[in-house]
């Protein structure tokens, strides 16, 4: 999906806003939500705003870091792995496609 400058800024801006924890009003997020859907790129934005959001920038050095920056979820201890009673095709039902395939 190719955007225009002006759409993809317009975007940036609004996953910004999100990220910061600023208000954003539905008629934007549903706009951010349609662009997710059909790019992966926008959907990892998303992701990672929402990850900040939720719990600040982590530091690149750690596990929280690396897990933030490729807009997994798990830094929530209920989103951690449990072997015992997790299946892992499960648990990474939520990432990105490309992990999905691999």
């Amino acid at each position: 999906m190719l955007l225009s400058n002006q759409k993809r800024l317009k975007i940036q801006e609004i996953i910004r806003r999100i990220s910061l924890d600023k208000e954003v009003s539905l008629k934007e997020r549903i706009y951010i939500e349609k662009y997710a859907k059909h790019s992966s790129t926008i959907s990892l934005w998303l992701k990672k705003a929402n990850s900040i959001r939720r719990h600040g920038i982590q530091s690149e050095s750690n596990i929280n870091g690396l897990l933030q920056s490729m807009g997994i979820d798990g830094l929530d201890k209920e989103n951690h792995f449990d072997p015992k009673k997790d299946d892992i095709s499960d648990w990474f039902g939520g990432s990105p496609d490309w992990i999905k395939r691999s």
